[in-house]
C-alpha cells in the first residue's frame, strides 16, 4: 500500500514538474523577446525541408538571411529523394561550405492513417532528439512537413530544460489560404514556436495568436519594436 502511494506521488509530482517546465517554456517565448537576428555575430540555422513545394518556399525564404547564419543544417526525411539536390544546389549558388545535410526517418507518409503515424513520429523523434542535442541550432525554421514536428518537440524540449536556447520560426505554405495544415495547427495550438506566420488574412482572424506575413513589413516604433518577432534592423540583416 505504501508503495503504491509513493508511486502515485511520485507520478503527480513529475506531471507537475513537466507542467511547470513547459509553462515556463511558453512565458518565455510568448512575449516575442528572441529576435531572428541573432545575439552573437555568428549563429546556426536549422531548416527542415519536405517534398513538393516546401522545400522551395523554405529555400525561397532562407535566401533572405544574411551571413551571421551561414552555419546551416537542412533536415530531411530519408525518403525524400528531391530535397538534397535543391539545398546543395541553393548552397553552391551562395558560395558556402558550412552546410551540412542530415536524414530523419518521415514521421508520416502521405496517405499514411493517423493511428499508425503516431508509431512512426515517435520513431522519428528519437532521432531528432539526438540530431538537434548534437547540432544544437540557434534558429529552427519549419514550414509544413510532417518530419517538422519531431524536429520542433527535439528543439522544445531542450529548451525546455534550458539545455539549450532555440527560436523556432514556423511559417505556413502560401496554399493554406481556409485553414492551418496538420503540422500547423498541432504547433499552434501546443504553443511550441515563437512565431507562427501565416500567408493570408483569413487565417490570422481564425488563429489569431498566428503572425500576419504583410505585418512582418512594417517598420516599428521605439514602442513596438521590443514586441516583434523581426525588427527592422533585422531585416536589413536578413
Amino acid at each position: 500500500m505504501f508503495f503504491f502511494f509513493f508511486v502515485v506521488v511520485a507520478v503527480l509530482l513529475f506531471g507537475v514538474l513537466c507542467l511547470t517546465a513547459f509553462m515556463a517554456f511558453q512565458v518565455r517565448h510568448s512575449n516575442h523577446s528572441a529576435k531572428i537576428k541573432p545575439k552573437r555575430e555568428k549563429a546556426s540555422l536549422c531548416a527542415v525541408l519536405g517534398s513538393g513545394g516546401h522545400t522551395t518556399e523554405m529555400l525561397d525564404l532562407i535566401k533572405h538571411f544574411g551571413d551571421e547564419f551561414n552555419e546551416r543544417t537542412y533536415i530531411i526525411a530519408d525518403t525524400d529523394t528531391i530535397s538534397e539536390d535543391k539545398a546543395v544546389a541553393h548552397e553552391k549558388s551562395r558560395n558556402n561550405e558550412k552546410f551540412c545535410l542530415e536524414r530523419i526517418p518521415r514521421s508520416r507518409e502521405v496517405g499514411q492513417s493517423y493511428i499508425t503515424s503516431v508509431a512512426s513520429t515517435f520513431h522519428a523523434t528519437v532521432f531528432a532528439v539526438k540530431l538537434i542535442y548534437r547540432i544544437r541550432p540557434d534558429l529552427v525554421l519549419l514550414n509544413g512537413p510532417g518530419t517538422c514536428i519531431p524536429v520542433a518537440l527535439a528543439a522544445a524540449f531542450f529548451d525546455i530544460i534550458r539545455l539549450h536556447d532555440t527560436v523556432i520560426i514556423y511559417e505556413e505554405s502560401i496554399c493554406r489560404v481556409k485553414k492551418l495544415s496538420l503540422s500547423g495547427a498541432i504547433l499552434y495550438y501546443l504553443g511550441m514556436v515563437d512565431c507562427l506566420i501565416v500567408q493570408w488574412p483569413r487565417l490570422k482572424k481564425l488563429y489569431p495568436r498566428a503572425t500576419y506575413i504583410h505585418d512582418l513589413e512594417f517598420k516599428p516604433t521605439p514602442a513596438s519594436e521590443s514586441n516583434s518577432p523581426i525588427t527592422s534592423d533585422d531585416k536589413k540583416s536578413i
